[in-house]
């Protein structure tokens, strides 16, 4: 049979998952092409190949070694990382071995073992952003350094004389934090033009694991899982399988039964993952130009057999198209493109990285950027105080903002959309600030009233600035009401609750830093004041009419756990007892030497006992023929 011959044939699943593997190790798509295969060796093994090459040309078989040029690495430079990490290094050591901190020295220990493991982890992953899990990875590095940042900003504030020292450390985190998003900008630029709008949303290995269990369900659908039945299974798999494939033989769609033989199935799978496995900029740009072809034969299949109602359901046939579309998801992107335009300088954007400029949302993202920087300069430097009275409640809540803006920056480098998901979520933020300025003047907490506006001092008209600008993007998606005279954003509801929900995620996280705090500080503040005054913000955010006009429901959830069999029966004789009581009280006969109300006796039900009327003994009333 010619190499080239693509006629389908049975084979084993040990020869399919032979093929599978030499198609993945050699990055070739017909295992039985032998100038396929033999490119795939030459691939894997350049050294090798390169040696026999010289040998048949009769050259010495070792090659000479030739000069290699320095190439500049791109993105940042290793002296910026080094500089920062040099930088959070110093300023752990300078926390950890201060005499005045002796008493908290084995906490600052343990952040300075958690602040390391955190920036490790994400210098090694930001680089491979091509990767959906590496990417995953770094973005929970810079959200963990955030969370530091914030922290050591905090315990600063409470503790007299070092609040310069914790502010330089949350500044050295924060500045990691800021190479991370930029080197995995970097990663994501090697996509260059046309491709940066396509990632994958899975990496090469949650394919391989997702075809597989897809290929496992259509083998238990057809009946070749060679499971054994017993005489009371009844072939759910087979009935829906029969009236699947019925319903594509009517519309006449081959291509789609073609997908139901597995060799054909797993071929198709496997020519994906494989220019899927590439971690180069051209091979994920030439996935792009040919899985969203391949995946219409699957979307066409999940789509035609889902609609065929099937009588009774079918388990198996739900498990396969389950399985086909978890496969599809991979390929419908991650997001994260907008990370090349934190990278990238602006000048260069129009033409390398794309063909239309930056859009709206990639805009409002580098407004928050460069604005973010601005308000953590003032925060930092101007406001910094060694206090323990109004000025600090207020240094809090202006280093919670800031915290959250990085959250925010962080929802508009993920999303993909113009007013997605993600830009909801960092809306909620911008109503955040907006309660914050409409208030700062009258912070009322437990029967005490706080003038951030006045402990400021001269910043205070630079940090309204600031923080009126960000606010301003944040909202900006949403349309404006001008109902009532005043001007207003105007949000739908489920956006509102996409809101609500991030917001009480941030209420939940913040009650739970009390304790943490208070084993850091001295205890010179009022610390459940200043915890108070932080609920404060966010409940007014959520309740108030400037806000989100909704209610603060911020109770903890819990997964839903179904109760077991006994607890499903125990429940339903309950239920059915009930039923049976209130059934024969609707048929008793009622006479007029009777009460109009019937209760229970001492006895039992009424029926059972003795009568309350009487004395005597009655027996169960029995319904007449009318009722």
């Amino acid at each position: 049979m010619p190499a080239t011959d693509s006629t389908p044939r049975d084979r084993s699943p040990l020869m399919i998952q032979l093929d599978n593997l030499i198609r993945r190790s050699l990055r070739i798509s017909d295992p039985s092409n032998p100038v396929e295969v033999a490119g795939g060796l030459r691939r894997l093994y350049r050294a090798g190949d390169a040696a026999i090459e010289r040998e048949e040309r009769g050259l010495p078989v070792l090659p000479p070694t030739p000069l290699e040029r320095p190439v500049a690495a791109a993105g940042p430079s290793g002296a910026e990382v080094e500089q920062a990490q040099a930088d959070i290094e110093n300023d752990l050591r300078f926390l950890t071995t201060s005499a005045q901190l002796k008493d908290v020295e084995a906490e600052l220990q343990g952040w300075a073992q958690a602040i390391r493991g955190h920036v490790a982890d994400g210098l090694a992953n930001a680089p491979l952003a091509l990767d959906p899990r590496a990417r995953d990875r770094a973005f929970a590095a810079r959200r963990a350094l955030g969370d530091y940042a914030r922290m050591a900003r905090f315990v600063g504030a409470l503790t007299p004389g070092f609040s310069l020292p914790y502010r330089r450390l949350a500044q050295s985190l924060d500045q990691v934090g800021a190479l991370l998003l930029v080197l995995a900008g970097e990663g994501l630029s090697r996509l260059g033009s046309g491709g940066g709008r396509f990632l994958l949303a899975a990496p090469a290995s949650e394919l391989v694991a997702r075809r597989d269990s897809a290929l496992v369900a259509l083998r238990n659908l057809v009946g070749s899982a060679q499971e054994s039945l017993d005489q009371a299974t009844w072939p759910w798999g087979l009935r829906g399988y029969r009236d699947v494939m019925a319903r594509l033989g009517q519309g006449a769609m081959a291509d789609v039964r073609a997908l139901f033989d597995e060799n054909t199935l797993a071929r198709m799978m496997d020519e994906l993952i494989d220019r899927a496995s590439s971690t180069t900029g051209r091979g994920l740009r030439a996935l792009a130009a040919t899985s969203r072809l391949a995946l219409q034969r699957l979307e066409r299949l999940v789509q035609v057999a889902a609609a065929v109602d099937l009588q009774p359901g079918s388990p198996p046939v739900t498990t396969f198209l389950e399985a086909v579309q978890l496969f599809i998801d991979a390929f419908h992107g991650g997001g994260a493109a907008r990370l090349v335009a934190i990278a990238r300088p602006p000048i260069v954007a129009y033409g390398l990285y794309g063909f239309g400029g930056p859009d709206q949302a990639t805009r409002r993202l580098q407004t928050l950027v460069v604005e973010r920087g601005v308000l953590a300069q003032l925060i930092d430097c101007y406001l910094a105080c060694d206090c323990c009275s109004g000025e600090v409640t207020c240094q809090v809540l202006l280093d919670k903002l800031l915290a959250d803006i990085d959250r925010a920056i962080d929802f508009y480098v993920q999303g993909d959309g113009a007013d997605g998901e993600p830009e909801v979520r960092a809306a909620a933020f911008g109503y955040l600030i907006g309660t914050f300025l409409a208030n700062s003047a009258t912070v009322a907490v437990k029967g005490r009233t706080i003038n951030c506006q006045r402990n400021c001092g001269p910043a205070w008209e630079q940090v309204n600035r600031s923080l009126s600008t960000i606010k301003d993007t944040l909202l900006a998606p949403f349309p404006k009401n001008s109902a009532g005279g005043q001007e207003r954003i105007d949000p739908s509801p489920d956006q509102k609750n996409l809101m609500r929900e991030e917001l009480c995620l941030q209420r939940r996280a913040d009650q739970r830093w009390l304790e943490t705090v208070a084993a850091l500080t001295p205890g010179c503040a009022d610390l459940e004041r200043i915890m108070a005054c932080l609920g404060w913000l966010v409940d007014t955010t959520i309740t108030s009419e400037d806000g989100l006009q909704t209610t603060a429901d911020c109770a903890e959830l819990r997964p839903f756990v179904p109760p077991t069999t006994p607890q499903s029966f125990a429940g339903f004789h309950k239920s059915f007892d009930r039923f049976r009581k209130s059934a024969r009280l609707a048929v008793a006969p009622v006479t007029q030497n009777e009460a109009p109300a019937a209760t229970e006796t001492a006895g039992g039900p009424l029926g059972q006992g003795k009568s309350e009327q009487t004395g005597t003994q009655k027996g169960p009333p029995r319904p007449t023929d009318k009722s």
